[in-house]
């Protein structure tokens, strides 16, 4: 057993004083073979894909995500062999670290709408073949923190993206019609 703590954050930033801590396992369960494990990722990925070159400027990124409502945007090459991704959360990270430069004093930066997708993007693509399973993406996720998993096929080019909510997507509609 671990101990692991809900930490609330109040109005300005501070921890509550009245932390939570909750017990939880550190052993993992045993991996029991489940339809996830024969269901192909390519049944519960997004292949209409919206992706960007490296030199595209963030501004674009952030509008090519609100206009298609994605979390994710992989960065290709000519190729479209994933070399990067650029998450919500990596953006907000940015936004984060502006802010606290424009609470120290400083100016806020003005240059991020300028900067460019491979100035931002995690520049490692995690990928799973095409003929991975539901259950494969799970666990990457799981293992890796991730939200988003890229898909590639078989010469590495990028076919298609899977996300923590399809998989959630794909455990709901499974568990209606069982």
């Amino acid at each position: 057993m671990r101990i692991r703590r809900c930490t609330v954050y109040h109005g300005h930033g501070e921890a509550d004083v009245h932390s939570v801590e909750l017990e939880s396992q550190d052993e993992p369960a045993p991996h029991v073979r489940t339809a996830a494990d024969h269901v192909p990722v390519s049944s519960v990925m997004h292949d209409d894909l919206v992706c960007a070159r490296p030199d595209l400027e963030v501004a674009s990124v952030v509008s090519l995500m609100v206009r298609n409502h994605v979390g994710c945007i992989p960065i290709v090459d000519e190729r479209r062999h994933p070399i990067g991704v650029i998450t919500k959360f990596d953006l907000a990270e940015q936004l984060d670290a502006f802010m606290r430069a424009a609470s120290g004093g400083c100016s806020l930066p003005t240059d991020l709408a300028v900067r460019t997708a491979d100035e931002l993007m995690l520049p490692l693509a995690l990928t799973l073949g095409a003929d991975a399973t539901v259950a494969d993406a799970a666990a990457m996720m799981e293992s890796e923190g991730l939200h988003h998993v890229l898909v590639v096929g078989t010469t590495g080019e990028l076919v298609g993206v899977v996300s923590s909510k399809d998989v959630v997507d794909w455990l709901v509609a499974t568990s209606v019609t069982a």
